[in-house]
This record gives structure tokens, C-alpha cells and sequence, in this order.
């Protein structure tokens, strides 16, 4: 049977690349085996050649970046389970963020799938992920303590507000300094905008505090914090307040 390879898919061709140097392999005559094919004699001796050097896998398709086959709807949940239930360090890596190079490295070592990276953003896309600035969360973060807080010991607190008609206040602490680094900014390409600052190092340090009623006070020193310095922000923050604070 002859087949006219411009009409066949990626994989129809690399199947008949294999079938071809086996046939070969097992006895056949390369003229006869692209004769039956309707193939050129050319083509069959370049792939032997492959074969006999490299292996007959080295006939398969070579992924193109963006272009592999996409993953069945289990395979893709399977790569969601990753993203969201961790970080890249539990799957060997030491970089602790997802991104598209390390999730591609790791379904070609898990499922045995080469995608491109444009395949794999599709994928992310497709199963509801998006690129996002994560949040810190501290290794000492105690999840149980914390619900513990929330669950009973904070309806305590406003039970007590209530008892004792007094404002909650949650309050906050601050250090903010000229030599932060800058944020982003736009320039032409290969040169780096340059933004001038004052080459002394300056800062300024704040503490506030929001009640639940959307009350807001804050008070700023250019002193070191410590306790003094607590109990004086204290001071400022219950004076002229016509309720107990807690």
C-alpha cells in the first residue's frame, strides 16, 4: 500500500519510519520496503542510518516547543495536584516556585510527556492556574493555633468589647527606608533607567492601628523601636478616646 506522506500526521510519519527500518532489520530489501510504500530510496537509508546509530526511538517525532500532544483531562488534574497541594522542593527541586520550565522537567520525568513551554502554560490555563505573587507564610506558622485563636479566643474578646462597650484595634508596626529597592520601570531595551535618590540613607518608622468600626490611628518616630517607645505610641493611641480600647 502506498501512502502519501504530505496527508499523514506527526505520528502517522514517525509510525512509518519504524515500520520501515523493521522491516529491513527483519530481512527486507530496502527497495522493496519503499517500494511498497511508494517512498524514496533516500529517505529510508537516512533513517537505517539513524536506526543503526542512535536506536529506532531516535526515529520519533522531536517535540516542538508549544506543539506536543496535549495531556488526557487525568493527566492534567494529576499536574494540578502538584501546583496546588506544594512547592517544587517536594518534588526534588531547590528552587521553592512553580514555574513553566520546572512543571514541563517534571511531567517529562513523572508521565513521560515532552511539552514545550507554551504547551505548558496552556495547560495551567486550561486546568484554572495563573501566574501569581505568592504570599510568605513562615515555616513556625502554627495552622492549629491559629484557628484555635479564631474559633475561641477572639469571640472571647468581643464578647468582652461588647460587655465593656470598647473599640477593637488591630495594630501594625513599620520601618520604611529610601534604599528599598525600586520597583519596576519601564526603558528601552539592553538599557537600564537610571532613577536618582539621594545617596544618604534615610528612613522613617510607623505604627498604626484599624478598629473593626473602620476607626484609624497611627503615629510616626525616628527612633528605634522598643519597649519605651511601645508604651508612648500606647499612650498616644487610648488618649482623646471616648472608649476602652482592647
Amino acid at each position: 500500500m502506498k501512502y502519501d506522506a504530505r496527508q499523514l500526521s506527526t505520528e502517522e510519519k514517525a509510525l512509518l519510519r519504524r515500520l520501515a527500518v523493521q522491516r529491513v532489520f527483519d530481512g527486507e530489501s530496502p527497495a522493496n520496503v519503499t517500494r511498497s510504500y511508494g517512498l524514496g530510496e533516500k529517505s529510508i537509508f537516512k533513517w537505517l542510518k539513524i536506526a543503526r546509530t542512535e536506536g529506532v526511538d531516535a526515529l520519533a517525532p522531536k517535540p516542538r516547543p508549544g506543539r506536543a500532544r496535549s495531556l488526557s483531562d487525568f493527566e492534567a488534574e494529576e499536574v494540578k495536584r502538584w501546583v496546588i497541594s506544594g512547592d517544587p522542593r517536594q518534588y526534588g527541586f531547590d528552587f521553592g516556585l512553580w514555574t513553566r520550565q520546572i512543571i514541563a522537567d517534571l511531567i517529562k520525568d513523572r508521565l513521560g510527556i515532552p511539552l514545550g513551554l507554551t504547551a505548558v502554560g496552556d495547560l495551567l490555563h486550561r486546568v484554572g492556574l495563573t501566574p501569581q505573587k505568592p504570599m510568605r507564610r513562615a515555616y513556625e506558622r502554627d495552622d492549629a493555633e491559629i484557628n484555635q485563636w479564631k474559633e475561641e479566643t477572639y469571640p472571647k474578646i468581643k464578647q468582652l468589647a461588647k460587655k465593656e462597650g470598647a473599640e477593637i484595634f488591630w495594630l501594625d508596626e513599620a520601618s520604611i527606608r529610601s534604599d528599598d529597592p525600586l520597583m519596576r520601570t519601564w526603558g528601552l531595551k539592553g538599557q537600564t533607567p537610571t532613577v536618582q535618590t539621594s545617596g544618604k540613607r534615610q528612613g522613617i518608622n510607623a505604627i498604626s492601628a484599624l478598629s473593626n468600626t473602620g476607626g484609624f490611628w497611627y503615629h510616626v518616630y525616628t527612633e528605634r523601636f522598643n519597649s519605651d517607645v511601645f508604651i508612648e505610641c500606647l499612650k498616644d493611641l487610648i488618649s482623646n478616646r471616648k472608649k476602652p480600647i482592647l
